[in-house]
């Protein structure tokens, strides 16, 4: 048997021979391991001060702060920009280290895995039924062979790492980013762990793991983990808006109490998986729309064909809409717009963002969320953010412990699988003022007692002597 330790735990589920055909089979289609990838680093455009590691930059690599992810989806970059906008605000110099920004076989077998995740949950969202079953009970069953394959893939996978110094402090938000890692031999690895649903796959063994929550740090100590291994931080939310939250909370309220129109914001995923229930949200709350009672900001991120066809179907319905195309644009649009302001008459009930690059797309939802009321999302990372949030469809069955974690904090409505159903939650925040005053009131309580405060403390022990 092809032993692999896993804090502790000898698992030995995979035989020498299933192991040497999977690595036979990524040697001989992507030619992994056979050359070596010299990597150098370039300063961001949109976050002055931190460096992005590629195999095209200009800067040789040096010891700093590592924050490792992958584009998967928005989900794992956005953790990650949770990460590197504390250490930025410290002053700490810091990279990214994007797997997928490195031109190389490795990553081209990285970058196949992520486009049949992309297009199943598309498939799952759009579909339903068995699919959307299949697919969530795929999406739940991390076991520990899993998490052994993907430790012994990450030893094929170290030359994506070449040249970096193994004692610079290395913050993951993927796993296999930690895996990568731990098998190159870094002193200090952290890993924060997504959502609240524990599974073994999401492990690095050889690092300290991080949850968002006291209940997936119980079931990770009741599967075996070591709790020298494994400890709670807190949500991973950006600086920005953690710094600011109490305020915006104060700031939604008076927004209360002075009966303003109520912002929805709507961001599409990293897969645009949420085109079809959009639409028909739409459809369905054309009359609060068309009111002013209520309107709606929808990030379609980089998705050009998910804009097209929401477009398409708002000249169809006759709603008004106005679109912000560019990063410039939308600093404009959040300056005319803070919470404390007086909402326009003459402002569209809808509001489309559109961004070119894959940074802009998910940073927009960070940047709209301060000035927004009620954040719509389906519950994935932005389930840990302290705002008034109302969910709808999940994709993925692992997405609904984020939803309960929302729901025991006060900040969050339950999962609307059905369209009707987030549409009368829609009618009941413009219609009242209890929920949304309730949300604010315990997004407050909970920033008073330290729940957000994730990705602040993996920076601090990261960087800590």
């Amino acid at each position: 048997m092809n032993r692999v330790p896993m804090f502790g735990l000898e698992t030995g589920f995979l035989s020498k021979q299933t192991a040497s055909l999977i690595r036979g089979i990524l040697q001989k289609r992507y030619s992994i391991g056979k050359s070596s990838v010299s990597l150098y680093s370039s300063p961001s455009e949109l976050y002055p001060g931190l460096e992005l590691i590629s195999d095209k930059g200009t800067n040789p690599i040096q010891k700093r702060l590592v924050v490792g992810s992958i584009r998967m989806g928005y989900g794992h970059h956005r953790m990650a920009l949770s990460v590197y906008s504390h250490s930025l605000k410290k002053q700490i110099p810091t990279y990214l280290h994007d797997l997928l920004a490195i031109q190389s076989p490795e990553a081209n077998a990285i970058a196949d895995i992520d486009s049949g995740y992309s297009y199943f949950s598309r498939l799952s969202a759009e579909i339903g039924g068995p699919v959307e079953w299949l697919w969530g009970v795929l999406m739940s069953q991390g076991n520990l062979t899993s998490l052994e394959l993907s430790c012994q893939l990450a030893e094929l996978y170290k030359g994506l790492m070449n040249g970096i110094p193994t004692d610079s402090p290395i913050i993951t938000t993927y796993p296999l980013n930690g895996q990568i890692s731990v098998a190159s031999g870094f002193q200090k690895t952290i890993h924060l762990i997504c959502d609240n649903y524990p599974q073994y796959y999401l492990l690095v063994p050889g690092a300290l793991n991080l949850v968002q929550t006291p209940s997936a740090y119980t079931k990770f100590i009741e599967m075996g983990v070591p709790k020298e291994n494994i400890a709670v931080a807190g949500h991973w939310v950006s600086e920005d808006v953690l710094s600011n939250a109490v305020t915006d909370c104060e700031n939604r309220v008076r927004r209360i109490d002075a009966k303003k129109c109520r912002r929805f914001l709507i961001p599409i995923g990293g897969a645009g998986a949420q085109k079809g229930y959009v639409l028909d949200l739409i459809r369905l709350s054309k009359k609060n729309l068309q009111n002013k009672k209520a309107v709606f900001w929808i990030n379609t991120g980089d998705h050009s064909k998910v804009l097209k066809s929401i477009e398409e179907y708002l000249i169809l319905q006759k709603i008004p809409y106005l679109s912000i195309n560019t990063w410039e644009d939308l600093i404009k649009f959040i300056e005319r717009h803070p919470l404390r302001s007086e909402d326009n008459e003459n402002n569209p009930p809808v509001v489309l963002f559109h961004f070119p690059s894959h940074t802009e797309a998910f940073s927009a939802t960070d940047k709209l969320i301060r000035i927004a009321d009620v954040l719509v999302t389906k519950p994935s990372e932005l389930a840990f953010y302290p705002v008034p949030k109302l969910f709808i469809r999940r994709v993925g069955d692992h997405e609904a412990a984020s939803v309960f974690r929302s729901l025991e904090l006060g900040e969050g409505t339950v999962e609307c699988r059905e369209v009707i159903h987030a549409k009368e939650l829609i009618q009941i925040f413009t219609e009242s003022d209890d929920l949304l005053l309730r949300m604010n009131e315990s997004v407050i309580k909970n920033i008073v007692e330290g729940v957000y405060n994730g990705s602040k403390t993996a920076v601090e022990i990261a960087t800590a002597n």
